[in-house]
């Protein structure tokens, strides 16, 4: 057996149809790692070959830990006393996308580009192409210690300057703003998250490609508490909790990128205390919980009693014995009331947040629909040409400039007329003749999250839920959009009825969306039907299954072909969380390619008032 074959890529490439497939269907959700995916048999598999090479490695909570072959100064063969300890155990596997994570050397990359640097032997003169990335550099050139006017500015009873400086924090006082370093798990700074004392707004620097955390605690603790703020940072670790390091999330509550989960595997416990500010960041421990891990995972549901750690320091609370009160993430198959009994009681303290995320441009829809929710199945359908994709665009970057991270799939249209018709809804007229605006619009615009499969035309259903499931996990998506389901059908792998077929889809997505807690929209044809006829839900296409699996239904009826006077309108017509029913009128606006009166209106008071004045 000749030894460069001892280690088999984990990849889908050992056959050409699994070439095609790959070359075909990898599209970069996540740029440099959209090839990343493993499965749970090429996992085990590649542990093997790790053992027959008597390379020392650790299987964790998230990634598999191993020596890495791409620093140089861990080049040097491990010794038989130091197998099975943590010692060069610098690189991490990740065990759902495959990507290679080195803190140390700071290099992320595929697992694919990594495996050369582990096959034996070496030929000679060998030299990885990967080198460090330069040290990061701070943004803020005037950081000096902690003084008393910044404990005052923060107003936290009884905190003095040296807790602050004992915590890593340092102070900008032309800015007046607290800094703190963000260190990956070899402990190398690879960024920043300040703190403006002002207005209490927090912002982070780092690069693209690393992630690191803020923990304050002894590196032999197991325990950690996950707050999602500095200032819940600041209560905890100042506090002196023997038990737990207290850890501050990079990105607050909107996203936990892998690149910051070696930094945690040495905890055998989490717990979730977060301050929920917003109403889509409800769900976000449970999606954060489902990334790391649920077993060693526990969440304080937010209740009068049990607040975030800055309120409960501000009410006098004992914060040790909320602390204890944490409960685990996982559920068993069955329960009681009493287990339920403190997530009953934090929803109906909390019931606007568990409404959902509220559009700004449609309050319609918040006064039937109660807001966007997670974990939910909606379906669109209306006439061709009625307005579906663009209604749908204007619904999802509602959402998206509230903070949902949100994955388009639009096999029907391509990308680029996708974005430009969302980033003209945006800006509110077309840019075609003010092109020295694009620069500034597309800038912002970009800020957005917001993510594109690149599919388009039919496609089978295992390439996009697979897309799907990698964009979950990596940038913690909250809203999908299929636009549209019948672009799915007629190409797997199985010919045989097509309402079978598109059962076993919409059963696919129902349960991924359940399952990951994330909103799926799909859009759908409805069947031919008379002109004059309105459309019901036993108009959309196929089988029942499908109005019956999902939890919103919303037709888009356009009577101005069949009436002198008619309208188009969106109907609700199922609505499982609440069950009212309505509907909205649409009125379209071609400028702004939208269907918002709140915009119209501003938009008309906006052309008025230079007349008036």
């Amino acid at each position: 057996m000749r030894r460069a074959g001892l280690i088999k890529p984990l990849l889908r490439i050992n056959t050409e149809k699994q070439r095609v497939w790959r070359k075909n269907y990898a599209t970069q959700v996540d740029s440099g790692l959209a090839e990343c995916s493993l499965d749970p048999k090429e996992y085990v598999d590649f542990k093997r070959q790790l053992r027959q090479l008597n390379l020392p490695h650790k299987d964790g909570h998230t990634c598999l830990q191993l020596e890495c072959r791409l620093c140089d100064r861990n080049r040097q063969p491990v010794t038989n006393a130091q197998k099975g300890t943590d010692h060069g155990l610098l690189a991490y596997v990740n065990k759902r996308t495959g990507a290679f994570i080195c803190p140390n050397c700071d290099v992320k990359t595929s697992l694919t580009s990594a495996l050369l640097s582990y096959q034996l032997p070496k030929p000679v003169g060998y030299k990885q192409p990967l080198q460090r990335q330069p040290l990061y550099e701070s943004r803020f050139p005037h950081l000096a210690v902690v003084t008393s006017e910044a404990c005052a500015a923060l107003g936290i009873k009884g905190l003095k300057e040296d807790q602050l400086n004992a915590i890593g924090a340092q102070w900008e006082p032309q800015q007046q703003l607290l800094h703190f370093k963000l260190r990956n798990a070899a402990q190398v700074v690879v960024g920043e998250k300040v703190l403006y004392l002002g207005d209490r707004r927090e912002e982070i620097f780092q690069s693209s490609s690393s992630s690191g955390l803020l923990i304050h605690g002894a590196m032999n603790k197991t325990k950690a508490v996950l707050v999602s703020n500095l200032i819940d940072f600041i209560v905890l670790a100042t506090q002196n909790i023997e038990t737990h390091c207290v850890v501050c999330l990079p990105y607050e509550l909107k996203t936990l990128p892998q690149e910051s989960l070696p930094a945690l595997e040495r905890f055998k416990e989490l717990i979730f205390w977060l301050h929920y500010d917003a109403s889509h960041s409800w769900d976000a421990a449970r999606a954060f919980a489902l990334k790391l891990d649920e077993r060693r995972c526990l969440l304080i549901r937010p209740t009068e009693t049990e607040p975030a750690p800055h309120l409960a320091l501000r009410r006098r609370l004992n914060l040790r014995h909320i602390l204890a009160k944490a409960t685990p993430v996982q559920h068993k198959a069955i329960t009681t009331f009493g287990a339920m009994r403190n997530d009953i009681l934090s929803e109906l303290q909390n019931i606007d947040k568990v409404n959902g995320v509220k559009w700004k441009r449609f309050p319609v829809l918040n006064k039937l629909l109660k807001g966007h929710r997670r974990g939910e199945l909606t379906i669109l359908t209306g006439p061709t040409g009625s307005g579906k994709t663009t209604f749908m665009s204007e619904y999802s970057l509602d959402l998206a400039m509230q903070g949902v991270n949100t994955l388009w799939g639009s096999f029907e249209i391509r990308n680029t007329r996708l974005a430009a018709t969302l980033l003209r809804q945006y800006v509110g007229y077309p840019l075609d003749d003010r092109l020295q605006e694009f620069n500034h619009w597309a800038a912002e615009f970009e800020r957005l999250p917001l993510y594109f499969m690149t599919f388009h035309g039919q496609q089978p259903l295992k390439p996009v839920l697979e897309a799907i499931e990698h964009a979950s996990y990596v940038h913690d998506v909250m809203h999908v959009i299929i636009d549209n389901l019948q672009f799915m059908m007629g190409v797997s792998s199985f010919r045989g009825d097509k309402f079978f077929e598109q059962d076993s889809i919409i059963a696919a997505f129902r349960s991924f969306a359940t399952k990951h807690n994330v909103h799926v929209t799909l859009v759908m044809h409805p069947r031919k039907e008379r002109q004059e006829d309105d459309l019901t839900t036993s108009s959309v296409f196929g089988t029942a299954k499908a109005t019956q699996e999902a939890d919103n239904v919303l037709i888009i009826q356009d009577k101005r072909l069949t009436s002198v006077r008619g309208k188009k309108y969106l109907q609700i017509a199922k609505n499982r969380y609440s069950g009212d029913l309505g509907i909205m009128p649409l009125e379209f606006d071609k400028d702004g390619l939208s269907y918002s009166t709140q915009i119209q209106n501003a938009k008309r008071k906006r052309e008025k008032t230079p007349s008036e004045n």
